[in-house]
């Protein structure tokens, strides 16, 4: 898969409204259930992998940051957080511990399951959310 093909196929999700635990495109998810999604519809057998394994799909409304790090090692391939392109995924804080996923799309903007906005959207990257973001990934096999 292609790094233009993980934008398009986030892109697509943008509007699906935001729902706890879920990940139907045009239905509900949530920031995992997107970045797990995406990897799906783009045939990631990674995503397949994730999303058969319950303890990694029975997090809390605040996930566990060492559950989310874990999931991280197991199923994507860390980038340095500086050098993140379009169809990255990136680890966000939003106090101290990292709970939060979103796709880059470009050198500043995000796509990501938004609890805030109660849907997937697509935002700029401004300061704030520069400061928040704590990892990088790519999703296996992305070219």
């Amino acid at each position: 898969m292609t790094r233009a093909e993980i934008v398009a196929a986030a892109r697509g999700w943008i509007g699906t409204r935001w729902r706890h635990q879920a990940c139907l495109k045009g239905v509900g998810c949530d920031c995992i259930g997107l970045i797990a999604g995406v990897a799906l519809e783009l045939g990631s057998p990674q995503a397949v992998a994730f999303m058969a394994r319950t303890d990694y799909r029975n997090y809390g409304r605040q996930p566990d940051p060492k559950m989310l790090l874990a999931a991280c090692t197991d199923f994507l391939d860390p980038v340095v957080v500086g050098a993140a392109q379009a169809g990255d995924v990136l680890l966000l804080r939003f106090q101290a511990e990292p709970q939060h996923f979103a796709f880059q799309s470009s050198a500043d903007y995000m796509i990501h399951a938004w609890a805030g906005a109660r849907r997937v959207v697509e935002n700029r990257i401004n300061e704030l959310w520069r400061r928040r973001i704590v990892g990088a990934y790519s999703l296996r096999g992305t070219e």
